[in-house]
């Protein structure tokens, strides 16, 4: 079962968070395309059924343009599947969709028939939400796939994991010591001995006596005007020369600094287009597919979404038109492959869309209870505040309408 998800990311971050590579192994992003209408994408902490959240498809089901310019398509879709031959309003239908369970998919007509039009689709999220029911509470977990730092943590929340920092650390390394190796190089009639002014230009001195200005772009040397043919574009060659053996990027350049994505939960699922009768925009629509829990999941609920843990997968998942729906549901398993951590009751609330939605909880420490909570309360309305407290020297005014002057002793 699959009954709240969250998804964070902005629909740009989104498609550079389902980069992926084609056979000729080269790295292509997919193309974020609006919902018909104003149905729109809000990303949040707390998603319910009936939002609109980021689906990815294969370009074939749009016009042919698009597929030349790429293969895959990320598109909001409601969540709950309203099927095609409908008939009434979007309130009438009185069924639930939301998820799809993979056992009886191919004979229930609601899903069989845009299955067999190749309506596959991946559902995409930060992770979903999962309720281990006890005799007498709930207990929510958060469910996505093993990352570094998890999400709820506070590296994850500022965007930076543990990895790129280190990449960071590297090309600074790597910068200092392609300058340490340009100065060994510099002729003996230069002297070596630099003057930092407000941190942006540099003097070098020449035994001619001839000043010259050099300014620095992240802490190198861009442009050397001396005898000893250093230039600028052989200082930048030799830097990307180095960042490309130790496979790391310099985040500033290309000008700003590289944002952390999560890895985003890929979920399979069927897709269904219904056109209203009042003949307003199209609805785009979508089933989250379900299967028995692995061991990994079992112990909190029976069922889980079918997770595609691999491009590959994905890729044979969304082409309808080279692989037949008899060979994609193979692809329909329980998995072990996720990580959880047990969340404040807060998102039992669909209305609560904040961070603390799946910030990491410690089940160890005792809970309030809701009647200590409202005496808490009670109290702390009983007490005046200092600045409430009645002074009598406010009783009494001057002529001038001012309060009398408090006396003051002096020491």
């Amino acid at each position: 079962m699959c009954g709240r998800t969250a998804c964070t990311l902005a629909p740009d971050d989104v498609c550079k968070a389902c980069q992926f590579k084609n056979k000729q192994g080269k790295s292509i992003q997919p193309m974020w395309r609006d919902a018909p209408g104003s149905m729109q994408y809000y990303p949040s902490y707390n998603i319910a059924p009936g939002a609109h959240t980021p689906v990815l498809i294969s370009s074939k089901h749009y016009e042919a343009e698009l597929e030349e310019i790429t293969p895959r398509i990320v598109q909001p879709m409601r969540w709950g599947l309203i099927p095609s031959w409908h008939k009434g309003a979007m309130a009438e239908k009185t069924y639930e969709t939301n998820n799809c369970r993979a056992e009886s998919m191919l004979q229930k007509q609601t899903y069989r028939v845009p299955l067999q039009k190749g309506q596959r689709c991946v559902v995409l999220a930060d992770g979903f939400f999962e309720w281990k029911r006890s005799k007498d509470s709930k207990q929510p977990y958060f469910i996505y796939f093993p990352q570094d730092p998890p999400p709820g943590s506070s590296d994850f929340k500022m965007g930076l994991s543990s990895s790129h920092s280190q990449d960071k650390a590297d090309f600074k390394t790597a910068k200092d010591d392609c300058n340490l190796q340009i100065k060994s190089e510099m002729k003996t009639g230069i002297t070596e001995e630099i003057k930092i002014k407000t941190g942006i230009t540099e003097e070098i001195k020449i035994k001619t006596g001839i000043k010259e200005e050099i300014k620095k772009n992240t802490g190198i040397t861009e442009e050397i005007k001396t005898e000893c043919g250093q230039s600028a574009d052989s200082i930048d060659s030799k830097l990307k020369e180095i960042a490309v053996k130790k496979e790391i990027q310099d985040p500033k350049m290309d000008g700003s600094d590289q944002k952390f994505l999560p890895r985003l939960l890929t979920v399979a699922g069927v897709f269904d287009v219904w056109n209203p009768p009042d003949g307003s925009e199209q609805v785009y629509s979508y089933s989250v597919i379900t299967v028995d829990a692995s061991p990994a999941m079992s112990w909190i609920h029976d069922r889980m979404p079918a997770i595609l843990t691999t491009d590959e997968e994905i890729e044979e998942w969304l082409d309808y038109g080279n692989i037949a729906i008899s060979k994609a549901v193979k692809l329909i398993r329980p998995v072990e492959c996720i990580q959880l951590h047990p969340v404040s009751t807060v998102v039992n609330n669909s209305r609560n869309k904040t961070p603390e939605c799946v910030m990491p909880i410690d089940l160890s420490k005792p809970k309030k209870s809701a009647s200590s909570s409202m005496m808490m309360n009670w109290l702390s309305k009983g007490k005046p505040k200092a600045s409430q407290s009645h002074d009598p020297s406010h009783d009494k005014l001057h002529d001038e309408g001012e309060p009398v002057a408090k006396k003051m002793k002096c020491s």
